[in-house]
């Protein structure tokens, strides 16, 4: 009997790229707060580099209709949980809670990971010239296969440094499918061509926290369709399931519309368009 994603894999490829603006999903919000579902190849801020595009910072305000606070931020080409204060006095204290709590990450690397237990990598990343500071991750395989020779990694950073997770998998000589920095240029072509990656893989998928209140908080962002697509193509997929729990939940839209989502994710209950966000805080 066919699985029912056997439509999305007969497909043989991942969605198109998400336009230019696509819309957001709020996962939680509260008094002063939210965490948005950061969308793939969008930037957390501007900068020099990017003085006038249409980044996180202002999508959320212009979302909520006021202005809000970047308390952390996600590369470019990373999605996953994002969290904003809606309230300056609140900006500080959340980025302090976060730092004290922890933040998860997926991340779909070169090579099988053979080591067995949870891995702990320490090495120091270089932030300038002849500048380094101290930075710890935690990493425990997910799924795995030779072939392709690939494997799905939780990684939990107990640390906050710039490319913090795709150096310290690098570390552990798997860098990120799809990362043009830390990466390599022949094997991520060859994921380009073979399968369709569109991007880097890279996801935050959860963040546990004690609130500034005092208050737990504990939110899961849903993988984005293609990266969706994608994982149920590969070998270790149920393997990943079962060790990840809300791995195989509903995949987030990369854009409103997405004729082939509609076309053949009917089978496993997806759909292209924006799932609205939560009326309360949970």
């Amino acid at each position: 009997m066919l699985s029912p994603s056997d439509a999305i894999i007969a497909a043989g490829r991942t969605p198109p790229r998400g336009h230019r603006n696509p819309r957001l999903q709020v996962l939680a919000k509260g008094d002063g707060w939210l965490i948005v579902a950061k969308p793939p190849r969008v930037i957390s801020h501007r900068n020099k580099a990017h003085p006038h595009e249409y980044a996180m910072l202002q999508r959320v305000r212009d979302l909520v209709g006021s202005r809000v606070w970047l308390v952390h931020r996600l590369d470019r080409a990373t999605s996953g949980c994002q969290l904003f204060a809606t309230r300056q006095e609140l900006a500080g204290p959340l980025s302090k809670a976060l730092a004290a709590g922890q933040k998860t990450y997926l991340a779909m690397v070169r090579g099988y990971f053979a080591t067995e237990g949870v891995v702990r990598v320490d090495t120091p990343i270089k932030v300038g010239p002849d500048n380094y500071k101290d930075a710890a991750s935690t990493v425990r395989w997910l799924g795995r296969s030779h072939e392709p020779r690939c494997s799905l990694l939780e990684v939990k950073p107990e640390t906050g440094r710039n490319h913090q997770v795709r150096r310290h998998v690098r570390d552990l000589h798997h860098p990120v499918l799809r990362d043009g920095y830390h990466g390599d240029s022949r094997v991520n072509r060859w994921w380009r061509e073979s399968y369709g990656m569109a991007r880097l893989g890279l996801h935050a998928s959860d963040v546990s926290m004690e609130m500034p209140d005092g208050t737990s908080l504990s939110v899961t962002c849903p993988l984005f369709v293609d990266h969706a697509v994608l994982f149920r193509r590969m070998p270790w997929w149920d393997d990943a399931v079962a060790r990840h729990q809300g791995l195989d939940g509903l995949p987030l839209p990369l854009i409103d519309h997405d004729p082939m989502v509609d076309e053949l994710g009917p089978p496993l209950g997806w759909t292209s368009r924006r799932i609205l966000p939560p009326e309360t805080s949970p």
